[in-house]
C-alpha cells in the first residue's frame, strides 16, 4: 500500500505530461491544417481570378501597355489613379529624353525652320535674340507672308487643313484634347509660399483659367467654338471623351505631356518653365492666322483673339515667360553657380523642345483627308441611317419629313437610306453648311428633343460633318481666289465702283482691300452675277454675266483674274451656285458684343 501510494502520483504526473503533449500536437495539427486551407484557398482564388498580364507576361501593366487615350483619362483624373503616378513620371521623362537628343542639331525636315529647336548654352542676351528671332520668323511665315500671298488654304498651302469648313472642323475636333486642357501644364504651380518665378507662372495660369469668369476661361471659349459647329462634346473628365473614335489616338499625346509633368511641379520645375516659354513664344503666330480662318468661315474667333493678344512679348504672357526664366536662373546663379545655371537652362530648353515636338497630328490628318475622298461625309451619314433603322422604324408615329412629306416610319421601314438622306437635306431640319443652326442638332437631339441620347458623341460628329459638307465648296474657292488676287487689284482704276447692299457705292480697289464677303456681296448688289439678257442663269449663258465679261481683254478685272487658268472655272462655279455668300450665322457685331477682357493685374489689360 505504501509503495502503491508513492507510485500513483508519479503515474498521474506522467499521464498529465502525455496528455498535454498530445493536446499540443493536436493544436499544432489544427494550425497546420488551417494554414494549408488558406494556402489552397488562395491558390484556388488565384486560378479563378487571373491577374492582368501584359503582352510580355508581367503581372503589372507598364507605360507601353496603355494607349494615349487611357493615359489622358488617368491623368486628367489623377485622384482616381494614384497607383499609376509612376507611369505619369515615366512618360514625361521619356518625352524629355527624346527632346534632349533632338535639340542637339538642326533638322531640315522641321516644319517651322531647321534651327528652331537647336540648343544654345545660356547667355541672356543670346537667348533673348534667339527667342526674338523665333517669334519674328514664325510670325512672318505663318501670318505676314501668308497674308501677302492672299491667305491661301489650298492643298499646297501651309493651312491645307482649312480647305473647307469641313476640313477645318476636323482640325478643330483633333485639337479638342489639347485646347480643352489649356493651362493644365501650370496646375501644380500655386502651392504654398511662392517664389518670384512661380508668381509669374501663376499670373499666366489665372489668365488661362479666365480669372474666375467662366466666359473668359480659355477652355470654355474653345468649347463654344466646337458647340457653334453643332458638336456635343462630352466632359473631358469622362471615359466617353477619350473613347471618341472621331478623335485620333495621336491627338491625345501632346495634351498628355502637360498632364503628366504637372503632377510633379517641383521635380520638373525647369521643364515646366520650358513648356511655358514654347507656348507663349509660338502661340501668337499660329493664332493670328487661325483667327482669320475662323472669321472666313463665320466661326467665333475669340479663342484665337485671346491668344494673339494675351501671349504677346511686350507685356503679355510671352514677356512673363521670359521673366520667369530669368528670375529662376538668377536664383540658381546666386545659390549654385554658373555650372548649375547651364544645367538648369538645358532642362528648360528640353521642356521647350519636348512640348513643341510631341504629338504632331499633321500626318494623321493628311491620311484621314485621303480616306475621306473614298468615304464621303454623306456616305458616312447614310451608313448611320442604316445602323439606326431597325430601332427607328416604329418610333416616329405620324411625323413627316422633306418637301414630299414622307412618313419617317415608312422611310426607315423601306430600307432606302439614300432617300431618307435626300429628304432630310431638303427639309427645314437642316441648314446646309451650318450644324449649329440646324434644328436636327440644336433641338431634336437636345435635352428636350424627341431624339435625346439616341446618338453618341461619334455619331453626332458624323451628323455635323454631313451637314457641313452640304455647303457648296464654291464659296470657299471664291474667297480663296479673291484673297490671292488682292494685291493685283491695286492696279484697278479708282473710278471703277460697285453698289453695296445699302445702295451706297465703293471703289473696287477699296472692296478688294477690305472684307472679302463685302466684295462678293457687292458683285451681287451691282448685278454683276446676272446674265446679260436677264434670263435664268445657265452653263450656256454664264459667260455673259458682267463678272465674267470683266475678266476678258480690256475688262475692269483683266489684270486681276486670269481667264486662261483655273480662275475662270472658280468664278463660273460660284455664279452657277447662285453667287452664295458665307453663312451669316455669326454677325459682325457679335465680336464687339462679346468683348474679351483680361483683368488679372493692373499692368496688363486688353479690351478688344
Amino acid at each position: 500500500m505504501q509503495i502503491t501510494s508513492s507510485i500513483l502520483p508519479l503515474i498521474n504526473n506522467l499521464f498529465n505530461d502525455v496528455l498535454c503533449s498530445m493536446m499540443a500536437v493536436e493544436i499544432t495539427i489544427v494550425i497546420l491544417l488551417c494554414a494549408i486551407g488558406v494556402v489552397f484557398g488562395n491558390i484556388y482564388a488565384f486560378s479563378k481570378y487571373k491577374p492582368i498580364k501584359t503582352n510580355k507576361g508581367k503581372l503589372t501593366k507598364t507605360l507601353d501597355d496603355y494607349s494615349y487615350r487611357d493615359l489622358f483619362h488617368f491623368f486628367i483624373n489623377p485622384e482616381n489613379h494614384y497607383d499609376k503616378i509612376h507611369i505619369a513620371k515615366e512618360f514625361s521623362e521619356r518625352m524629355h529624353a527624346a527632346a534632349a537628343k533632338y535639340m542637339m542639331e538642326d533638322h531640315e525636315d522641321n516644319h517651322d525652320f531647321p534651327d528652331h529647336f537647336t540648343y544654345i548654352p545660356y547667355d541672356k542676351k543670346k537667348v533673348n535674340e534667339k527667342l526674338n528671332n523665333i517669334f519674328e520668323r514664325l510670325f512672318k511665315k505663318y501670318y505676314l507672308d501668308w497674308c501677302e500671298a492672299g491667305q491661301p488654304v489650298s492643298n499646297d498651302s501651309l493651312f491645307w487643313w482649312a480647305q473647307t469648313k469641313l476640313h477645318l472642323t476636323t482640325y478643330l475636333i483633333q485639337h479638342a484634347p489639347y485646347h480643352l486642357t489649356d493651362g493644365a501644364w501650370l496646375r501644380g504651380v500655386p502651392q504654398g509660399p511662392m517664389s518670384a518665378a512661380s508668381g509669374k507662372l501663376f499670373s499666366i495660369y489665372i489668365d488661362e483659367m479666365g480669372n474666375g469668369d467662366v466666359l473668359q476661361n480659355h477652355c470654355n471659349v474653345y468649347l463654344n467654338v466646337l458647340e457653334s459647329l453643332g458638336l456635343k462634346v462630352p466632359s473631358i473628365f469622362s471615359r466617353e471623351f477619350v473613347d471618341q473614335q472621331s478623335i485620333f489616338e495621336v491627338s491625345f499625346k501632346k495634351p498628355l505631356l502637360p498632364l503628366t509633368t504637372s503632377l510633379f511641379p517641383k521635380t520638373f520645375e525647369p521643364e515646366i518653365l520650358g513648356y511655358t516659354l514654347w507656348l507663349e513664344t509660338t502661340s501668337p503666330a499660329h493664332h493670328a492666322s487661325l483667327r482669320k480662318i475662323l472669321e472666313r468661315y463665320n466661326l467665333n474667333p475669340s479663342f484665337s483673339l485671346l491668344h494673339t493678344t494675351i501671349d504677346n512679348n511686350v507685356n503679355g504672357h510671352g514677356r512673363y515667360a521670359r521673366d520667369a526664366v530669368t528670375i529662376y536662373l538668377n536664383q540658381i546663379m546666386e545659390t549654385q553657380g554658373e555650372e548649375a545655371v547651364q544645367e538648369h537652362w538645358k532642362r528648360i530648353w528640353i521642356g521647350y523642345v519636348a512640348y513643341g515636338m510631341t504629338g504632331n497630328i499633321h500626318s494623321a490628318l493628311q491620311q484621314y483627308f485621303e480616306k475621306q475622298k473614298v468615304l464621303t461625309p454623306r456616305q458616312e451619314f447614310i451608313r448611320l441611317i442604316k445602323k439606326k433603322s431597325s430601332g427607328a422604324k416604329g418610333m416616329h408615329n405620324s411625323i413627316r419629313v422633306g418637301p414630299e412629306g414622307h412618313l419617317l416610319n415608312e422611310l426607315f421601314s423601306s430600307g432606302n437610306a439614300e432617300k431618307l438622306c435626300e429628304q432630310l437635306e431638303s427639309s427645314d431640319l437642316i441648314v446646309k453648311g451650318d450644324p449649329g443652326a440646324s434644328k436636327f442638332l440644336n433641338y431634336s437631339i437636345g435635352f428636350h428633343g424627341p431624339m435625346y441620347q439616341i446618338f453618341d458623341a461619334d455619331e453626332l460628329i458624323i451628323i455635323s460633318r454631313w451637314i457641313l459638307s452640304l455647303q457648296p465648296s464654291a464659296v470657299n474657292e471664291m474667297l480663296s481666289l479673291v484673297l490671292q488676287r488682292r494685291k493685283l487689284a491695286e492696279k484697278i482704276s479708282n473710278h471703277v465702283t460697285l453698289k453695296l447692299s445699302d445702295k451706297s457705292h465703293k471703289s473696287l480697289q477699296q472692296l478688294f482691300a477690305g472684307n472679302m464677303t463685302d466684295l462678293l456681296a457687292a458683285f451681287r448688289a451691282s448685278e454683276w452675277t446676272v446674265p446679260f439678257n436677264g434670263q435664268r442663269l445657265t452653263k450656256e449663258n454664264v459667260d455673259t454675266c458682267k463678272l465674267m465679261r470683266a475678266i476678258e481683254s480690256n475688262g475692269e478685272l483683266e489684270q486681276v483674274f486670269n481667264r486662261d487658268t483655273d480662275d475662270k472655272r472658280v468664278l463660273q462655279q460660284w455664279l452657277l451656285m447662285g453667287a452664295p455668300l458665307p453663312n451669316e450665322t455669326l454677325a459682325a457685331s457679335e465680336i464687339s458684343k462679346r468683348k474679351i477682357k483680361i483683368q488679372s493685374h493692373e499692368r496688363f489689360k486688353f479690351e478688344l
